[in-house]
């Protein structure tokens, strides 16, 4: 099934939140002065290896995070051009019904 408006914004909180726990090695530098960045993350292979998988995970889940943006962009396009166009929007097509299973 296609993704729902729902699940798409679902994805992109969880992006968000990924985002935001990673992005904490960021404010970390933020409060650092110059030799204290370079004694925590330059002078050992151990801080270069973080450092850069660090700043690798913010690039790539900030590509993730765009490209979910264009895609619920895209859904609420969708679901106007339906819902103008007389499309019953309660056909399944939108809206993913959940059932509780406890």
């Amino acid at each position: 099934m296609a993704d729902t408006l729902g699940s798409l914004i679902d994805k992109l909180f969880t992006i968000d939140t990924k985002m935001w726990n990673n992005q904490e090695v960021l404010y970390e530098i933020r409060r650092m002065g110059y030799n204290q960045f370079e004694t925590r993350f330059l002078e050992s292979s151990e801080g270069k290896s973080e450092l850069f998988e660090s700043l690798q995970k913010c690039c790539d889940l900030n590509v993730q995070r765009n490209q979910l943006i264009d895609e619920i962009d895209e859904k609420i396009i969708e679901i106007v051009q339906a819902a103008t166009s007389g499309e019953d929007l309660d056909d399944g097509k939108f809206i993913q019904r959940k059932h509780k299973t406890y």
